[in-house]
């Protein structure tokens, strides 16, 4: 004790006081009970303030790291909901289409039945299988049963008939090709005409119809079953103009075909009608 304490007799005294004050102060705290109110008022006073004090910047560092990090959640959540919406858009859009599509087939299945009981519809794989000719390629051949001849419908009218057959597909001879003729007849009066295809794609034309025909702009015309070539009262399409020139011997009558023979994307063929003429290979 005394080597501790040879430098300074302050020291000394000082350590003796402490320790007497800090027996006194546990002699109170066990006896008497306002030490703690003593003890309670210096916490709240002293210790807490202090405490909150200095835990202050370290609060402050939590909070912000802690809200840089609910930032980067919510934007990646925020990207990865944006990722799936898009996902399920386009899923609903494929729904859409194929609903749609659904039901264009359904129609197209209804529409056919009243023209014929026995029917198959068929996709247009080419709209222009031939640059000469207005031609088109589908998706059945032989292995479903189709042959050379076989009438080719829309849901409007009057598409073409097969030409040529392969295994898995066909090929189509259009109403506007040229030189393609469909015995016809007008409905309003029964007279008999011929169908081809015109200059202009969109169009067809009445051939050899005389100056003195009875024919009018709206008139209807289907096929007239002759030539035994198409079933007979299949819609064509309807006249749009008339044009006569007294120097010539027939008039021109345009018609305009009630199937959008430039864009076919399905066709329906029919099998209660077997032509008698044989159509020969373009």
């Amino acid at each position: 004790m005394e080597r501790i304490y040879k430098k300074s007799t302050k020291d000394f005294y000082s350590l003796i006081l402490l320790l007497s004050l800090s027996i006194a102060v546990i002699i109170v705290d066990h006896k008497y009970n306002q030490a703690d109110y003593v003890r309670s008022f210096i916490n709240d006073l002293v210790v807490y303030p202090l405490y909150n004090l200095s835990s202050l910047p370290r609060n402050m560092i939590t909070s912000l790291l802690q809200e840089y990090q609910d930032i980067d959640m919510l934007e990646n959540e925020i990207k990865k909901l944006k990722s799936e919406n898009m996902s399920l858009r386009i899923k609903l859009q494929e729904f859409d289409s194929l609903k749609e599509e659904n039901q264009r087939l359904l129609d197209i299945e209804k529409k056919s039945l009243a023209s014929t009981k026995k029917q198959k519809i068929s996709k247009v794989l080419n709209n222009s299988a031939s640059p000469t000719r207005k031609i088109a390629i589908i998706d059945k051949g032989q292995n479903d049963g189709l042959y050379k001849g076989q009438n080719v419908i829309g849901v409007n009218g009057l598409v073409g008939q097969i030409i040529e057959l392969n295994m898995m597909s066909s090929k189509i001879i259009l109403i506007n090709d040229i030189n393609h003729n469909v015995p016809g007849i007008i409905s309003r009066t029964g007279e008999k005409v011929i169908i081809a295809g015109s200059k202009n794609d969109d169009d067809l034309m009445i051939q050899f119809t005389p100056i003195d025909t009875e024919i009018k702009v709206g008139d209807i015309v289907t096929t007239s079953g002759v030539a035994g070539r198409f079933k007979s009262n299949i819609p064509i399409g309807k006249v749009t103009a008339i044009t006569k020139d007294p120097e010539k011997k027939f008039s021109d009558i345009s018609v305009k075909a009630f199937e959008n023979l430039n864009n076919l994307s399905d066709v329906i063929l029919i099998w209660d009608y077997q032509p008698s003429t044989e159509m020969k290979d373009e």
